[in-house]
């Protein structure tokens, strides 16, 4: 998607060639300072962290889910992609109105049978009698950023931001209420070479559509509890711009199968990813399970030698024992290599 946008100067109708983005801008022709209205803001937030610092990264993560596999791994090169939101900013001034209802408390004397039989005991319960209703009205005044993507993520394993989820994900520093990240005018040429830049699929109308749907959402629960409920809403200073948050993707291959993590590149953090199989979970369970029986089995060789066995209730004794430590060994052992076989996500 180029980034140019080609106009024409109203002064000398000469021609303009500006980043979008940018809203002011000089004539080359004519030297006639030019303000753009209409023009959507295109920014990008600069990745904080580089590939090396990514693979470091994704390096502790495995250690921490899959102890020992990373040297096992064959890691790609990871690349830097540039995602778009649409980050739209207003203010909702207004009103809810609706009745309220009104109770009225009241004692009531219940009659009940002791539960010894003894005769009737008396409660005193309290009774809530609607009355009336009170009419009220709540005051709306705020300001929203709301945050909708512009592409489908789903291809690198992050669901999408929309009208039911502002909250973004667990260590995305752009979802993050009240974070303020630097931003810069979006410009193609001066962005590494090998990073990529995803094209907006949604446009603005629907990223509006998404924003009014949460806004409304978020200011009729001023009201909750409210009947005959009605709403009065003026939005003003309503802005719209696209930004490009910076992810880095690394994949690594282990058994022939790929692996693929995504790092944010703001914050550092892992927000999605599939790890391998932790083999040392069961290499402990079976340590474990090995030094218990090791224990047991000079105890078993002293009852045995003893004559102790012919005694019918150390023998139902013994018995029992090794059966009941056989199924709890059985069982340690079957949910082990089950978790030995499963890849972990987050």
């Amino acid at each position: 998607m180029s980034d140019l946008l080609t106009l024409s100067c109203p002064s000398c109708a000469g021609l303009l060639e500006i980043s979008e983005g940018n809203t002011n801008t000089v004539c080359p022709n004519c030297d006639t300072p030019l303000l753009l209205e209409g023009v959507v803001n295109r920014y990008i937030i600069k990745s904080s962290i580089d590939s090396t610092a990514a693979v470091r990264i994704v390096r502790r993560k495995l250690e921490e889910v899959s102890a020992g596999v990373f040297a096992e791994c064959s890691v790609r090169k990871p690349f830097l992609t540039y995602v778009p939101f649409w980050i739209l900013s207003c203010r909702v001034d207004g009103y809810v109105f609706g009745v309220k209802p009104v109770f009225k408390e009241r004692k009531v004397r219940t009659y009940t049978e002791n539960n010894d039989g003894s005769g009737q005991g008396v409660i005193n319960r309290t009774v809530k009698q609607r009355k009336g209703v009170r009419a009220e009205e709540h005051q709306i005044s705020r300001g929203f950023d709301v945050i909708v993507s512009a592409a489908h993520l789903e291809p690198l394993g992050i669901p999408s931001l929309g009208a039911q989820s502002q909250m973004g994900l667990s260590g995305m520093a752009l979802g993050r209420s009240g974070s303020r990240l630097p931003l810069r005018v979006f410009d193609s040429e001066k962005l590494p070479a090998s990073a990529r830049v995803v094209d907006p699929a949604v446009s603005i109308d629907q990223a509006k559509e998404e924003a009014d749907v949460f806004i409304q959402r978020i200011c009729s629960g001023v009201g909750a509890g409210l009947e005959q409920r009605s709403m009065y809403l003026a939005v003003t200073g309503a802005r719209e711009k696209m930004v490009h948050y910076p992810l880095w993707v690394v994949e690594y291959v282990l058994d022939e199968k790929t692996y693929r993590i995504v790092v944010d590149g703001c914050s550092g953090k892992v927000l999605r990813g599939a790890f391998p199989p932790d083999s040392a979970h069961w290499k402990k369970v079976c340590q474990i399970l090995g030094s218990v029986w090791a224990g047991l089995l000079p105890v078993f060789l002293v009852v045995i030698f003893s004559g102790l066995l012919v005694t019918g209730p150390v023998f139902m004794f013994v018995v029992l024992l090794i059966y009941g430590l056989g199924a709890v060994s059985a069982r340690f052992l079957k949910m082990a290599k089950k978790n030995a076989g499963m890849d972990s996500l987050i």
